[in-house]
């Protein structure tokens, strides 16, 4: 249901691009690292500290560092995420 793949980690950077399908709902999730989602392709439903957004193509998500936060997908999609700095369990 989740396909993930690291593009680029160099630097304090790290590029990943994920795939979910429609239906999907992730866990509440946690990490010290910044994150910045684009929605490639679907639409998607964050939960930043309690706060929902609705995102579709070519929308963007900022989440800070610590913040707890969730997705939700509403169509079949492709983000493209960006940590700094890089996530290692995400490098495993």
């Amino acid at each position: 249901m989740v396909k993930r793949e690291v593009l680029s980690s160099e630097g304090s950077l790290m590029v990943v691009k994920v795939q979910i399908k429609k239906g999907f709902e992730g866990d509440t999730d946690q990490h010290p690292e910044e994150q910045l989602s684009y929605i490639e392709k679907g639409q998607v439903e964050f939960e930043v500290s309690g706060k929902k957004n609705i995102l579709s193509a070519s929308e963007t998500q900022y989440i800070p560092s610590n913040e707890k936060h969730r997705v939700r997908v509403i169509e079949d999609c492709v983000i493209i995420d960006i940590f700094t700095p890089i996530r290692q369990d995400l490098l495993k």
